[in-house]
């Protein structure tokens, strides 16, 4: 089981990276701002793989002290994290527009 759902999880990693940098791609107006654009994601994610299990680590050991879910503050977290961003695509899309609107007005 425990197999399945880590490759379960890295499945969905590897589509959430195509993604990404498929949205960076289309978005970036030049080759050279694609290139940065990409560059600079592969920084973050680096970045984050170094901070993301310290962060983990610590959070952990925090959550080991209460008597109330030991142990699940860096799950508690994440899933925080995640809910948190929902409405992004929302947002983006509506700032989209908005720009849209501006340029058009403007014109």
């Amino acid at each position: 089981i425990h197999t399945g759902l880590y490759m379960f999880n890295r499945m969905g990693s590897a589509i959430a990276d195509t993604s990404i940098a498929t949205l960076v791609a289309r978005a970036s107006p030049t080759r050279e701002a694609r290139s940065h654009n990409l560059a600079l994601i592969q920084s973050t994610r680096a970045g984050a793989r170094i901070v993301t299990p310290l962060l983990s680590g610590k959070l952990f050991e925090i959550s080991c002290r209460s008597t109330w879910a030991p142990g699940a503050l860096p799950y508690l977290t994440n899933a925080l994290c995640a809910l948190a961003i929902v409405p992004l695509p929302l947002v983006l899309r509506w700032a989209q527009k908005a720009g849209l609107q501006e340029e058009h007005d403007q014109q």
